[in-house]
């Protein structure tokens, strides 16, 4: 599950963090620039709730997925749908990519039909995806053949704040770059953080990842433990609020646990909560992958990754 899930102009470039709900010191004040004109390709659970943010705030968008249901949602907010990605490269400035891994990557920015090919010199590409750092870095070498600038944009705080342009952006590459893709970024998040060179925001992410699916594990632990000795799924909430274990983010998560059992087990929630476990697989994979490069051992991590139907809900015999 990507870090944080629960599922007017900002602050000056070289500031290492901005929040775009707060005053603005009056240095950092722009003129109004002219709307950019963006794209995105990937509308799955967290690129939907993204992408819904950029028509309504504005910015004339174009979408494509492979899921037309997907389109439709997105479309019905003012964006306008594209046949492949080459049709949306062909019509944005700025195009986000929010796919699941880093062979979707390669396969959605290179090649003929791909963006790089068909965008225009000056765009910027804005990859969500967490992928490993050797990906970005070649993402951004192939883009800058072509003439396109390349941020790595992955995303933290879950589709629900991202759907309300509350999405929490941690930020690689050129300056110039993030300055023209301004407009896109702001307009789904609340916070976004500079993280300076490539490699830096996924490294940040896989870090932010392990620590969200740690502390999943243990809140569920607790509430197991507490509804065991009788306590009210209420009561244990209370607490873990007043001695700050418990942030809305735990919060969001365990609600699934008011749920009545058939609600959990029905074809539609379980199909959601797979969905989120098979990204926290592959990010906290990534994330081990990264570990045994650098020499550190992260058997906790490891463990979780063992039962992660369990951490997500999944009603699955085989994986439980």
């Amino acid at each position: 599950m990507p870090a944080g899930e629960s599922f007017p102009p900002a602050a000056a470039v070289h500031r290492p963090i901005f929040d775009t709900r707060g005053p603005l010191p009056a240095l950092a004040v722009r003129a109004p620039r002219m709307a950019i004109r963006c794209g995105f390709i990937g509308l799955g659970i967290m690129g939907k709730a993204l992408a819904g943010n950029l028509a309504p705030k504005g910015l004339p968008t174009v979408v494509y997925d492979l899921d037309e249901a997907a389109m439709r949602e997105v479309v019905e907010g003012g964006a306008k749908p594209a046949r492949n990605a080459r049709e949306v490269a062909q019509n944005a400035d700025v195009i986000g990519i929010c796919v699941p891994a880093d062979a979707h990557v390669r396969a959605v920015l290179c090649g003929e039909d791909g963006v790089f090919e068909n965008a225009e010199a000056g765009s910027v590409v804005a990859i969500h995806s967490t992928v490993h750092p050797d990906t970005i870095r070649e993402m951004a070498a192939q883009g800058e053949a072509h003439g396109v600038g390349v941020l790595e944009v992955p995303v933290a705080g879950g589709p629900v704040r991202a759907a309300v342009g509350d999405a929490f952006y941690m930020v690689s590459g050129p300056e110039a770059a993030f300055e023209r893709a301004r407009p896109y970024l702001d307009a789904a998040a609340g916070k976004i953080t500079y993280a300076g060179d490539y490699g830096n925001a996924a490294k940040l992410k896989l870090a932010l990842n392990v620590l969200t699916n740690l502390s999943f594990a243990a809140s569920l632990e607790g509430l197991m433990l507490a509804r065991a000795m009788g306590l009210p799924q209420e009561l244990y909430e209370e607490g873990g609020q007043a001695t700050t274990m418990l942030n809305a983010l735990h919060l969001q998560y365990l609600s699934v646990y008011k749920m009545p059992e058939e609600t959990r087990r029905s074809e539609g929630l379980q199909s959601y909560l797979r969905g989120r476990m098979e990204i926290a697989q592959k990010d906290l994979g990534l994330a081990l992958e990264m570990a045994r490069d650098h020499g550190i051992a992260m058997p906790v991590t490891g463990l979780i990754t063992q039962i992660l139907a369990r951490v997500y809900g999944v009603y699955d015999d085989d994986l439980r």
